[in-house]
């Protein structure tokens, strides 16, 4: 069995029942959103990592207050309802 296989599965079910209509297509995770009246799908793919780092300046951590995320390669930072919405699936996911 591959390292994070069991990992994998679990946080697999918990994004599968946490986001209504979401599934499995090959290896990635499909989660339906609506954003701007329009309906998207946002793939997650999960991989373990090959070796743990700690989290660096700018690198958000579960629980940490997302006020102060630098943009990323010009995406903008996230609204304080997104920063709410994301806080509370990570708490509500276990992460």
């Amino acid at each position: 069995m591959a390292k994070g296989s069991l990992a994998k599965e679990e946080i697999t079910q918990k994004i599968l029942k946490e986001f209504e209509g979401s599934f499995v297509n090959e290896k990635e995770i499909r989660i339906p959103w609506v954003e701007n009246g329009e309906t998207l799908q946002i793939k997650v793919a999960l991989t373990c990592a090959k070796v743990n780092v700690e989290p660096s300046n700018g690198t958000v951590v579960a629980g940490s207050d997302l006020t102060s995320a630098p943009a990323v390669d010009g995406i903008p930072a996230l609204t304080k309802e997104e920063k709410e919405k994301v806080n509370d699936l990570i708490t509500r996911l276990g992460l």
